[in-house]
């Protein structure tokens, strides 16, 4: 039996137990290899977020036409 990630040919239609505890480990671990990547790019928009709101308003302040106090 040849595994390739998750998809794998099945030669007589057996799977052994450690090929199930193998192919159940790989799919808890890219379950969570999925959930991390999604928080990570959850931060990272929120980031982008709040750095484009504090440019946008550093320039909005920077106006020429306004007068010193």
């Amino acid at each position: 039996m040849h595994f390739d990630n998750l998809n794998y040919n099945e030669d007589d239609g057996l799977i052994s137990i450690e090929d199930l505890r193998a192919l159940r480990l790989r799919k808890k671990k890219i379950e969570s290899d999925k959930k991390a990547r999604k928080y990570i790019l959850d931060i990272n928009q929120r980031y982008r977020k709040m750095i484009t709101r504090k440019s946008n308003n550093f320039l909005r302040n920077m106006n020429p036409f306004k007068k010193a106090v």
